[in-house]
C-alpha cells in the first residue's frame, strides 16, 4: 500500500488530534508515498484520486454516507469507516482499535463487501436531476403540508396508489435506518435487493414490499400545491412538483467497504439498534 485518503469530519476533531495519529499511525507502519487529506462534507469539490489503495473516513454514518456517494463517481476505492461519531452502525472499527485494525490490513486479514448503491433520476429533459445514494432515497411531504397522493410503478407495471407522508427507497445498506424507523425490514447489507416503504400510508393494505435489485420503481406525486421533497442519504433535498417523476434504480457502480474477517453483522445490529447495549453475558462488538 502506497497512497491512502483520509476523510475527516473536521467538526468532531477540530483541533486534528484524530487525524494526525491516524495519519502517523499509517505513515510509520506502510512507509506511505502519499496521503492526501479531504473535508469529508466537501468532497465535491474535491477529485479523489483513482491511485490510492485506501480511503479511511474519520467519523460517523453521515461522514461515509456523504464521502461514498462522492467516491463512486470516480473510481470504487476501498472504504475503512472508523467511528468517532455517535451510532457508528456503517464503521468498520472504533477509533479505539486502530492499532488492531493496522495490523490486520498489514496481514491482509479482511474481506471488501460490495454495497449497492440507488440511482435516483428526478424530473425528465432539461430539467433531470440524477443524484446517487448509499442508504436510501425519500419522498415525502413538508413539515405543514398535507398528505400526499403517490402513484407507485414497479418495472412500468402500476403497483399501487396511496395517500400517506412519503415512501422510502432503501438498499440493504439503508435497511438499518429510516426504512427501519419506518417499519421496514433488516436486509442483509450485501444482498441485491431494494425494499420500498410507505411512510404513514392512509390504508392499513400497503406493507414494505422487497424487490430484486434489478427493478425499477416510478413514483409520480399527485396532489395539489403540497411542498414535496425528495431527500437523497437524508443529507442532499431537492423540492419537486406535483405530477415530477421520480425514477430510483440500482446505480452502475457500487461502494466498496473494507470488513474485518471476524466481523459480526448480527453483533453491530444487536449493539447498535436491537439492543442498544451489551447482550447479557457476551460483548456485543
Amino acid at each position: 500500500m502506497r497512497k491512502i485518503g483520509i476523510a475527516i469530519n473536521i467538526e468532531k476533531d477540530k483541533d486534528g488530534t484524530i487525524l494526525n495519529m491516524v495519519k502517523d499511525k499509517f505513515d510509520k507502519n506502510f512507509n506511505l508515498e502519499e496521503i492526501i487529506v479531504f473535508d469529508s462534507f466537501h468532497t465535491k469539490n474535491q477529485v479523489f484520486d483513482a491511485k490510492m489503495d485506501l480511503l479511511v473516513v474519520l467519523g460517523g454514518d453521515g461522514t461515509i454516507l456523504s464521502v461514498a456517494r462522492e467516491v463512486n463517481k470516480e473510481k470504487s476505492v476501498p472504504i475503512l469507516g472508523i467511528n468517532i461519531g455517535n451510532l457508528g452502525f456503517l464503521s468498520s472499527i472504533e477509533i479505539s482499535d486502530i492499532d488492531e485494525a493496522i495490523e490486520k490490513i498489514k496481514c491482509k486479514d479482511y474481506t471488501i463487501d460490495n454495497r449497492m448503491l440507488l440511482e435516483c433520476e428526478i424530473g425528465t429533459g432539461r430539467d433531470k436531476k440524477i443524484e446517487n445514494g448509499l442508504n436510501d432515497i425519500v419522498l415525502a411531504r413538508g413539515t405543514l403540508s398535507r398528505m400526499v397522493k403517490f402513484r407507485v410503478f414497479i418495472d412500468n407495471k402500476l403497483y399501487s396508489t396511496f395517500k400517506g407522508d412519503g415512501l422510502i427507497v432503501a438498499t440493504p445498506t439503508g435497511s438499518t435506518a429510516y426504512s427501519y424507523s419506518a417499519g421496514g425490514p433488516f436486509i442483509y447489507p450485501n444482498l441485491d435487493l431494494i425494499t420500498l416503504t410507505p411512510i404513514c400510508p392512509h390504508m392499513k393494505s400497503i406493507h414494505t414490499i422487497v424487490l430484486g435489485g434489478s427493478s425499477t420503481i416510478e413514483i409520480i406525486p399527485e396532489i395539489g400545491e403540497e411542498d414535496i421533497y425528495v431527500t437523497v442519504d437524508g443529507q442532499k433535498v431537492t423540492k419537486v412538483k406535483q405530477k415530477t417523476s421520480i425514477k430510483v434504480r440500482r446505480a452502475e457502480k457500487h461502494v466498496e467497504i473494507l470488513l474485518f474477517k471476524n466481523y459480526d453483522y448480527f453483533k453491530v445490529l444487536r449493539a447498535k439498534l436491537i439492543n442498544n447495549s451489551k447482550d447479557w453475558g457476551e460483548d456485543t462488538l
